[in-house]
């Protein structure tokens, strides 16, 4: 907990409206599965308009990075996808966790304070969205 309000693991809107009405307190964070592909638009908006941080799980797509879109953009800025990946997400304002057990690969990934994405590459990245189809773990969002 963060000052004595809890973190909740993929909390989609419903559940969060259920903790609101229920009068408990708000999450701090809510951590959901968050890529390109896999955008989750309602819940960001929904956790942006409560100040609840929005912590992005499988922001690497889980190495499946081949997409020519991020491939091209990668390219373009001498970067590799992961760093492209992790760039897009910090510039959307989400906390990624980026997961490796590989050395080179997390001291990679931590390259990526040293440039920006271009708006027409943000964008771009943006028009991948294939909302729940894009999820490539369980997204527990939709549950009852």
């Amino acid at each position: 907990m963060i000052n004595d309000q809890p973190h909740f693991d993929h909390s989609g809107v419903k559940h969060l409206e259920e903790i609101r009405t229920a009068g408990f307190p708000m999450p701090s964070v809510n951590q959901i599965e968050l890529h390109p592909l896999c955008q989750q638009r309602p819940i960001v908006s929904y956790c942006r308009e409560h100040n609840i941080v929005v912590q992005a799980y499988c922001p690497l797509i889980r190495g499946k990075m081949d997409h020519p879109t991020i491939t091209e953009i990668a390219s373009k800025y001498g970067r590799d996808p992961a760093q492209i990946l992790i760039r897009w997400s910090l510039q959307k304002g989400f906390v990624p966790l980026p997961k490796s057990a590989t050395p080179s690969r997390i001291h990679s990934n931590t390259k990526v304070y040293d440039f920006e994405l271009k708006e027409e590459d943000i964008a771009a990245l943006d028009a991948l969205d294939r909302g729940k189809n894009g999820a490539i773990s369980w997204n527990p969002v939709d549950v009852d």
